[in-house]
């Protein structure tokens, strides 16, 4: 499982301070202790009022075009995500606050393991 710690929360609720629906996102988060795996299907039947029909792997497939742009990359491995939460939303169809957790799962992760770009690729 991957979690973020209340430091880490705190520090994203800086970051995307100008995105409420981020920030409620980050509520979830912490709701589930920090636990992405338990938060994004949260988000996405709270955001949707629907049971996640997707697991977390399809979610994060839908998304994988996108975050795995050399851009987008960058961003993640800077951790800035507050430039590509409203972009992904927009690209995989999800809801803002999905797109959040999500991206923030992937700088977790690390775009470049995601996406299986060898370190030695520039």
């Amino acid at each position: 499982m991957i979690t973020l710690t209340a430091e880490e929360i705190s520090q994203f609720r800086s970051q995307l301070a100008d995105l409420p629906q981020a920030l409620v996102a980050l509520d979830a988060i912490e709701e589930c202790e920090g636990y992405l795996d338990d938060a994004v299907p949260l988000l996405v039947m709270r955001e949707t009022a629907q049971e996640a029909d997707r697991s977390l792997n399809d979610l994060l497939e839908k998304c994988r075009q996108f975050i795995c742009q050399e851009e987008v990359r960058e961003f993640l491995k800077s951790g800035l995500i507050a430039p590509i939460v409203e972009p992904l939303a927009v690209s995989a169809g999800i809801p803002l606050g999905t797109a959040t957790a999500l991206s923030i799962l992937v700088f977790k992760l690390g775009a470049r393991k995601f996406c299986n770009v060898p370190e030695s690729s520039v």
